[in-house]
């Protein structure tokens, strides 16, 4: 059976079990508090950690950003690098290349330079050569008709002296020199008063005209101009001088050297020296006279002696200084027209005025 129990018990027994209960509430509030703040506590560590790690994973993000930046920033320097080196190198190609057209332009100009040089000195060369060559056929041609015209008057000597050969033989075989150079005295005295009356024209008398024909320039004139005037005493002088007959001339080529000495007081028919030939224009037909101890005049008819020269020229025109003159006198050098060519130191005589 159950026990009644006493209400004051109870109501101690009550109290007891509110403090109880009380103390436990208390104690459950504590802990629901200390956990609280544990919990708090642990949130705030939490987010402590989660906050240190954000700021950790900004830091390596800021890091890796800055590093990649960085490597940006140098991988452009490098590459800029990189692109300036290439173009520096490129310049540089660049400038070889043109330095290199440059040369091989100026190669090309040099070698075309030197091409037109050296065709401009072969073209000068050529020239040169033909100007040679054209030079040379003239020289040759004025030395072949030198010769040829040597060779004419070598034949008309060789034929004058067989005329004159054949003339001689002619003639009678009784007759001597002597009697040969004495009888032109008489014969000139017979035929002198025949030749008195043409003497006015002396000067344009037939002699004159037959010395430029070049078949026998010496002969004919000599005995034409020689007989009128020298007297008997003075034929003698010069021993070789030809006389009038035909066969006489032969004698006077030999004797070349006796008009080199003449007496001074000769008459005026009688041949006198005047000077010597200083100078020969072959593309005039001129000689140049030296005149010694005499003078000379337009009219006169000069004797042209020397080696290989010996023809009668009548004096039509003189110059001195390049101007005409009439007259000249001793010391001056004339110039005197011929038909013939003359040789310097050829002896010039007066054979008539």
């Amino acid at each position: 059976m159950a026990t009644r129990r006493s209400p004051t018990r109870h109501k101690t027994a009550r109290k007891g079990t509110r403090k109880a209960a009380r103390k436990t509430t208390r104690k459950k509030a504590a802990r629901k508090k200390a956990s609280a703040r544990k919990a708090s506590r642990k949130k705030a560590t939490r987010k402590k950690a989660t906050r240190k790690k954000t700021t950790r994973k900004k830091a390596a993000r800021k890091k890796t950003a800055r590093k990649k930046a960085t490597r940006k920033k140098t991988t452009r320097r490098k590459g800029a690098r990189k692109v300036k080196k290439k173009k520096a190198t490129r310049r540089k190609t660049a400038r070889k290349k043109t330095t290199r057209k440059k040369a091989a332009g100026r190669k090309a100009t040099r070698k075309k330079t030197t091409r037109k040089k050296g065709t401009r000195k072969k073209a000068s060369g050529r020239k040169a050569a033909r100007k040679k060559a054209t030079r040379k056929k003239a020289t040759r041609k004025k030395k072949t008709v030198r010769k040829k015209a040597g060779k004419k008057k070598a034949r008309k000597a060789r034929k004058t002296t067989t005329r004159k050969a054949t003339r001689r033989k002619a003639a009678p075989k009784g007759t001597t020199r002597k009697q040969t150079a004495r009888k032109p005295a008489a014969s000139r005295k017979k035929a002198a008063p025949r030749r008195t009356a043409p003497k006015v024209a002396r000067p344009a008398a037939a002699p004159v005209e037959k010395a430029p024909a070049p078949s026998t320039p010496p002969v004919s004139p000599a005995p034409a101009l020689r007989p009128p005037t020298p007297p008997p005493a003075v034929v003698p002088a010069p021993p070789p001088r030809p006389s009038p007959t035909p066969a006489a001339p032969a004698a006077a080529a030999p004797s070349a050297p006796a008009p080199s000495a003449p007496t001074r007081g000769v008459s005026a028919g009688s041949p006198q020296r005047i000077g010597r030939v200083t100078h020969y224009f072959p593309h005039v037909n001129a000689g140049i006279v030296k005149l010694e101890d005499a003078s000379l005049r337009v009219g006169d008819t000069l004797h042209f002696r020397g080696h290989t020269t010996d023809f009668y020229q009548r004096v039509d025109r003189l110059e001195l200084d390049h101007g005409v003159v009439e007259s000249a006198g001793p010391g001056q050098e004339v110039g005197v027209q011929v038909s013939q060519r003359v040789r310097e130191h050829d002896e010039v005589f007066r054979v008539s005025s």
